[in-house]
C-alpha cells in the first residue's frame, strides 16, 4: 500500500512524496523539534540527528538537547492558564478532567511551537512557554504575543467542542513579560530561572480570562506589529511599584497596497542605490517587461528604509507606481506563498475577520474586472478559483476540480494565475512588487519569484531584500538572465554614520562625545544608530554602552546560529576583549578536539571575526568585526564563568608575554581585577575568590608601578586604587 500523510491545514490525503498539499498548496514538509532541519512528509525519525518525528522514539540516537552550559539571555516568557472547569469538576470522573486539561495543553503547546517556542513545563492547568531560550530570534517578543493570541484563538475553536460534550466552556488567562535570565538545567531538566519568570506568572494572575497582559519590555518590542490597549498599573507581588502593563488585543493589518509608509531614519550614503532602483524600473517601464533586483545585506543596515525612500519617490511620479508589498515570516516559513497572500488581500481589501465567502467576493470584485479585459470568463473563474485556495476563500467546486489536477499542473495553473493577476495590474501602469526577508522563504515562494523574472510579460520590477542566508540556500539565485541584478548594501562608511547619528540626534546632543561614541558603536549599521539614539532619548539614564533589546536579539540570534564550538570559541574571545590573540584560543580548542584554523576561517566566513591591525609579543591580532557582536556573546556568559575565563586570560597574558611593559602589564591586572569583581558578585567558594584577589591585588601593583617609572603619574595612582580595593576584606572592585 502506498504511504499517505494527511495536509496539516486542510486535512487533505496526499502522497508521502508530496511536498505541498494538492488541495490547498500547504507545506507538507516538517522541521525537526530537536535539531530544525526539515524533515520530509511521511517520515518518522529526522535524517540529521535521528530524532523521532511525531513523539516516535529514535531507534539509535538520542534526540538532540539544549546546551548543559549556563548562559544569561533575554527571552520572552509566556503563562498560560486554564480556568473555569473547577466549578464543575466535582461531577467529572478524574480520569475526564485530566484527559480534558491535556487536550487543551496539547492544543495550546502547538500554538507555541509554531511560533518557535519551546515549551518548558506543565504546571497543573498551566502552561509556560519559553521564546529565546535555548536559541534566540530576533522578534522573540513578537512571536510570544502571536503565540499567545493564537492560544487565544485555539481555546475558542476548543470550547466549541466542550460545550455541547460537558455543557461548559473554559477559559484562558495569559501572562507575557521580557528580560533577563539564567538558562541552563536543573536536575535533568533545561529551563530558565529569574524575576522575569515571576512577573510573566503574576501577570497571568491578573489577567481577565481571555485576556493577555503583556509587560512593558514585550509591548515596545512587538508594539509594531501588534495592537495594544494600555491599562492602569497592576501591583504585583515581590514589586515595591506598580508595573506598567497592555493588553494585548490582535496582529495589526498589513499596510494597504501602494501606501508607502513613513521614511523615519534619514537616508544617508544610499544614493547610489536609489539610482539604481530607479534606473530598473525606468527600463521595466520602457521594455514593458520584467526586472529583478535583489538587495542583499545584514540585519538593520538599510534595506527596508532604502526601499520606504524608493516607495515614496515612486508615490512622487506622474501617474504613481503601485507597489505591492508582502514579508517573509521567520516563523511563517511552513505556511507558503505568505508574502503573496499579503499582497493580494492587502490589493483586494481582504481582512483577517472576513468570512471566506467576503474574501471570495472581495477578490472576484478587484480582480475580475482586470482579468476579463484579457482572457475568456472559464479561463478566468479557474483563474480566481486558484487564488481564492491561496486565502482560504475557495467554494465546494473549487475543491472538487482542484482533486482533479495532478501536483505539478496544478502549481503550473496557480503561478499561470498570479503572472495573469500582475499583468493585469502592469496593464493599469507599472508595478513594483517588494518581497521583505526573502531569506525566510518558503521554496514555493522562491519558485515563483524566479518564475516571474523569467515570465512576466509587463512592466513589473520585483525588490527582494534579503540576507546572505538566501545565497547560502540558493547559490545560483537568479543568475542567468538579463533581467536579473544583485547588489550588497554594505554597513555606511565613518563619515555617513556620524551624518546619521548627528541627524537622529539633532539638538539632543549634550555631550561634545556622544555623536562620535554612537557612532563607533553602531559600526555603520542605521539600525543600530538609531535604536541607541531612541534609547537614550526614552530613557534619560541610558548611555550609548546599554544595548536596546532590538539590538541583543539581533545578533543574539545570529550566534545561536554558530555551530556549538564556533559560539564557545566566541565567548572564549569575548572576554579577551574586542581583539585577542588566536593563541590564547589554542587551549580550548585543544580541550574541545576542534580545528582551531577552520573553526576561525568559518567565523571570518561569516562576518564574526575579522584580522587585526596589530598584534604583541609576536602575536598576529584577530577582532570582532562589530564591537556589539563582542558586548552580547560577553553578556551571555554567567558571571562566574566570566570570572574564571578572566582570570584565565590573565595568566595567558603573564604566560606568553612577561615583562612586556605597562601596557601588557595593565592588561593582565585588568583581567584579573574583573575575574575578582566578578567572582564576588557571586559569591565564589572563598578559597578560589581569595586567589583571584591575591592575583588581582599583585598585578594591580605591578602595572602601578610600571606606570610610575614611566612617569604616568595619573596612570600609577588609578593601578595603584584598583589594587588597594582587592588588599582589603571582601573588597571587589
Amino acid at each position: 500500500m502506498t504511504p499517505e500523510v494527511n495536509c496539516p491545514q486542510c486535512g487533505e490525503v496526499n502522497p508521502a512524496s508530496a511536498r505541498f498539499c494538492m488541495a490547498c498548496g500547504a507545506s507538507l514538509a516538517r522541521n525537526c523539534p530537536s535539531c530544525g532541519v526539515e524533515a520530509p512528509a511521511g517520515t518518522r525519525f529526522c535524517g540529521a540527528c535521528g530524532a523521532g518525528l511525531d513523539g516516535a522514539a529514535p531507534a539509535s540516537a538520542a534526540p538532540k538537547e539544549p546546551s548543559a552550559i549556563e548562559e544569561r539571555r533575554t527571552v520572552t516568557v509566556a503563562f498560560a492558564d486554564v480556568s473555569g472547569y473547577t466549578a464543575v469538576a466535582e461531577r467529572l470522573d478524574h480520569e475526564t478532567v485530566k484527559a480534558l486539561i491535556e487536550r487543551c495543553l496539547t492544543r495550546l503547546a502547538a500554538e507555541v511551537e509554531i511560533f518557535g517556542g519551546r515549551v518548558d513545563k506543565y504546571i497543573g492547568d498551566n502552561v509556560m512557554a519559553v521564546f529565546g531560550a535555548p536559541t534566540a530570534h530576533e522578534d522573540d517578543a513578537e512571536r510570544a504575543v502571536r503565540a499567545a493570541l493564537g492560544m487565544q484563538a485555539a481555546m475558542s475553536e476548543l470550547n466549541r467542542a466542550i460545550a455541547p460534550e460537558f455543557g461548559f466552556e473554559l477559559g484562558l488567562r495569559i501572562g507575557v513579560n521580557t528580560g533577563e535570565v539564567l538558562a541552563g538545567r536543573i536536575g535533568e531538566a533545561y529551563t530558565v530561572v529569574g524575576d522575569t519568570v515571576n512577573v510573566a506568572s503574576r501577570l497571568q494572575a491578573a489577567a481577565p480570562v481571555g485576556g493577555i497582559l503583556v509587560g512593558e519590555r514585550t509591548q515596545r518590542q512587538s508594539a509594531t506589529s501588534i495592537v495594544y490597549r494600555k491599562l492602569e498599573p497592576v501591583s504585583l507581588k515581590g514589586k515595591a511599584k506598580p508595573v506598567p502593563v497592555w493588553e494585548a488585543l490582535a496582529v495589526k493589518e498589513p499596510a494597504a497596497s501602494g501606501e508607502a509608509p513613513a521614511a523615519g531614519t534619514p537616508l544617508v550614503g544610499r544614493s547610489e542605490q536609489l539610482g539604481q532602483l530607479e534606473a530598473l524600473i525606468e527600463r521595466a517601464v520602457r521594455d514593458a517587461g520584467p526586472q529583478l533586483l535583489t538587495v542583499i545585506g545584514e540585519a538593520g543596515v538599510g534595506k527596508s528604509r532604502l526601499l520606504r525612500e524608493f516607495e515614496a519617490l515612486l508615490q512622487r511620479r506622474e501617474p504613481p507606481v503601485r507597489t505591492c508589498r508582502g514579508r517573509c515570516l521567520a516563523f511563517g516559513s511552513s505556511v507558503v506563498y505568505w508574502p503573496l497572500s499579503e499582497m493580494l488581500r492587502a490589493e483586494c481589501g481582504i481582512l483577517d475577520v472576513d468570512s471566506s465567502e467576503q474574501a471570495r467576493a472581495k477578490l472576484t470584485e478587484r480582480l475580475g474586472p482586470l482579468l476579463s479585459a484579457h482572457e475568456d470568463p472559464e479561463l478566468v473563474e479557474h483563474r480566481l478559483a486558484s487564488l481564492a485556495r491561496l486565502l482560504g476563500a475557495e467554494l465546494p467546486d473549487d475543491h472538487l476540480a482542484a482533486q482533479e489536477e495532478d501536483q505539478q499542473s496544478a502549481r503550473e495553473s496557480f503561478f499561470g494565475a498570479v503572472r495573469a493577476v500582475f499583468e493585469a495590474l502592469a496593464g493599469e501602469g507599472a508595478v513594483v512588487l517588494a518581497w521583505e526577508d526573502v531569506h525566510w522563504a518558503d521554496e514555493g515562494t522562491l519558485d515563483l519569484i524566479e518564475y516571474l523574472a523569467q515570465w512576466l510579460r509587463a512592466p513589473v520590477l520585483q525588490v527582494c531584500l534579503a540576507r546572505d542566508e538566501l545565497l547560502a540556500r540558493r547559490p545560483n539565485w537568479s543568475t542567468l538572465r538579463r533581467t536579473v541584478t544583485t547588489t550588497f548594501l554594505e554597513p555606511l562608511d565613518q563619515r555617513d554614520t556620524r551624518a546619521l547619528v548627528a541627524a537622529l540626534l539633532g539638538e539632543s546632543v549634550t555631550a561634545i562625545e556622544l555623536p562620535e561614541t554612537l557612532a563607533e558603536r553602531s559600526g555603520g549599521n542605521p539600525l543600530f544608530a538609531e535604536e541607541m539614539v531612541q534609547r537614550i532619548a526614552a530613557e534619560g539614564g541610558a548611555t550609548a554602552a546599554e544595548l536596546p533589546d532590538t539590538i541583543q536579539g539581533l545578533l543574539a540570534a545570529r550566534l545561536d546560529s554558530l555551530e556549538p564550538f564556533e559560539r564557545q570559541l566566541v565567548a572564549h574571545a569575548a572576554v579577551l576583549g574586542r581583539t585577542f590573540w588566536e593563541a590564547a584560543l589554542e587551549p580550548l580548542a585543544a580541550a574541545a578536539g576542534e580545528n582551531l584554523t577552520t573553526t576561525l576561517a568559518g567565523l571570518r566566513e561569516k562576518d564574526i571575526i575579522i584580522p587585526g591591525e596589530g598584534g604583541s609579543a609576536g602575536q598576529p591580532e584577530l577582532a570582532f568585526k562589530h564591537v556589539l557582536i563582542r558586548d552580547v556573546a560577553y553578556e551571555i556568559l554567567p558571571k562566574a564563568a566570566r570570572a574564571r575565563k578572566h582570570a584565565e586570560v590573565g595568566a595567558f597574558i603573564e604566560r606568553r608575554v612577561g615583562e612586556g611593559g605597562e601596557g601588557i602589564v595593565a592588561l593582565a591586572a585588568e583581567h584579573y581585577a574583573r575575574a575578582a569583581a566578578l567572582g564576588g558578585e557571586v559569591r565564589m567558594p572563598v578559597e578560589e575568590l581569595d586567589g583571584l584577589r591575591t592575583r588581582a591585588l599583585e598585578c594591580g601593583e605591578a602595572a602601578g608601578d610600571t606606570a610610575a617609572a614611566l612617569y604616568s603619574n595619573l596612570e600609577a595612582l588609578a593601578h595603584y586604587d584598583t589594587a588597594a580595593t582587592f588588599a582589603e576584606p571582601g573588597g571587589t572592585s
